[in-house]
């Protein structure tokens, strides 16, 4: 069972945790095994859960025990640190609030989502993750792997029936070394390895290279420092380590069925042009031209993926600034205030060129001239990899590499106003049932509005409602028919 003991909080492991966007699906465990580990870091989620109320209000407890934040009492006053009793407890009153029903499950077993087995498997699991992958950021550090350059695989809780890892590491490559430990005495050595070692990843049931390597399975890592390496013959004595930031391959895809759009909406949000969506394919996706997302490289804060979009929002506010209205290449008439159009153009065109967006679209009602110089408009601060189109008056901009319909495709698909989905919007225009989202600025102008899915307005919303924050540097207020909501 896992416990965070530590006077301080764990920063990994609260980044961990805290970085995690909500992710209701119908994947069974099996399933979610397959999704890229580096989406799995980033998702809070769990087998056949689609509430995600429920899995929002499941993470909220977890971050509050790695945080070490202790509940306040009606007096004021602090009470007791999140456990994992009360964990369960509380969770089941959530459940019951939210009309969990067993169905066919047995109760009492893990399909059970009230039971104790299942929640507190939710809560060693997420724990245990955590604090894993807090260690392995840790000890990747230049000083860490040459005080301590190896791993050794041992046994940290019994088991009644424990799996046979000796045979397990042997099978994905694994080397042994010195005499076998007490726990395995049959086995040809100790299972030892570099820290940067793939074959980490490979015993993982999850694909991470850190613990739990499987459901419950009890197994460890303690670290092995230099001399000992170095003595077993891990290890030379003029080798040097070189720390990873990236535990994971690029090029894992699998086919993503189960989460519905607005799962994938809140994905792409999440890690812009680091995934490509095709379908219900998903894969980690590496750009040509436009560095990877430093959210999946090394799992910092989201905040590298914002900068690039306010970065590239300047770039565009600083050309649009530059022209002005009474420009006479401006493609907009003279005296236009701009005011109104140009956060919306700025948020939308960034968002594409980092990716949280698949499509840009603007039937410009003017000249074919006007709308040409639009279109040059925003060619001139848009990245190389950001195609840019006009066509009858209608100007687009996409990434190639993450949007795949040809050109002749999107302009079919707009022109027959068939582009909500692609634009960000969940839905297409006109169909029912919807609701209205409207994007307000701190002084209430309106600066964005779409038509989105009834049910998962408020999905959308947030996503675009990134979009208006990243390019203005600014929080902005959104309705949805008519009522401001909190995201």
């Amino acid at each position: 069972m896992v416990s965070f003991t530590t006077s301080a909080p764990l920063a990994h492991a609260v980044a961990q945790i805290s970085g995690r966007t909500p992710l209701g699906s119908v994947l069974k465990s099996a399933e979610w095994e397959l999704v890229p580990a580096e989406l799995r870091m980033r998702a809070m989620f769990s087998a056949q859960v689609q509430n995600e109320r429920i899995l929002a209000e499941a993470q909220q407890r977890l971050q509050q025990r790695i945080k070490l934040e202790r509940s306040q009492l009606a007096d004021g006053t602090e009470g007791a640190l999140m456990d994992r009793g009360r964990f369960i407890e509380e969770m089941r009153q959530v459940l019951s609030e939210e009309g969990y029903k067993r169905g066919e499950a047995k109760a009492g077993s893990l399909m059970d989502l009230k039971s104790t087995r299942r929640l507190g498997l939710i809560w060693d699991m997420n724990l245990a993750q955590a604090q894993g992958y807090a260690r392995w950021k840790t000890d990747q550090s230049a000083n860490g792997l040459e005080a301590e350059p190896c791993y050794e695989l041992i046994r940290v809780e019994s088991r009644k029936e424990p799996r046979d890892w000796p045979l397990v590491w042997l099978e994905h490559g694994g080397k042994f070394y010195g005499e076998a430990g007490p726990d395995y005495p049959l086995a040809m050595g100790r299972m030892i390895a570099l820290k940067t070692d793939p074959i980490w990843r490979y015993i993982s049931r999850f694909n991470s290279p850190w613990p739990p390597f499987d459901w419950d399975s009890g197994m460890g890592l303690t670290g092995i420092d230099r001399d000992e390496a170095e003595a077993l013959g891990v290890i030379g004595p003029d080798d040097v380590i070189t720390p990873l930031h990236r535990p994971f391959n690029d090029s894992y895809s699998m086919a993503l069925t189960g989460i519905p759009d607005s799962g994938l909406e809140r994905l792409r949000s999440q890690f812009g042009d680091s995934i490509l969506i095709d379908g219900d394919a998903i894969s980690i996706h590496t750009p040509t031209t436009t560095p990877a997302s430093d959210a999946i490289q090394s799992f910092l804060p989201e905040s590298s993926l914002s900068d690039r979009a306010r970065a590239i929002a300047d770039a565009g506010a600083n050309q649009i600034l530059g022209l002005g209205s009474g420009n006479d290449v401006a493609p907009w008439p003279r005296g236009f205030d701009t005011s109104s159009t140009t956060p919306e153009i700025l948020a939308s065109t960034s968002a594409v060129a980092v990716g949280r967006k698949l499509l840009y679209h603007e039937l410009w009602n003017g000249s074919a001239e006007a709308a040409a110089a639009f279109a040059g408009l925003i060619r001139k601060y848009l990245p190389d990899e950001v195609a840019v189109m006009v066509q009858d008056n209608h100007v687009h901009a996409w990434r190639p590499d993450l949007l795949t319909l040809t050109p002749e495709a999107i302009q079919a698909l707009s022109v027959a106003g068939y582009n909500g989905v692609l634009l960000g919007y969940g839905q297409n225009m006109g169909v029912l049932p919807y609701a209205t989202v409207i994007i307000q600025d701190a002084d209430g102008l309106v600066i964005g509005g779409f038509q989105a899915p009834a049910a998962t307005a408020k999905v959308y919303a947030a996503s675009r409602a990134k979009d208006f924050t990243d390019a203005l540097g600014q929080t902005v207020r959104v309705l949805i028919n008519g009522e401001e909501v909190a995201l």
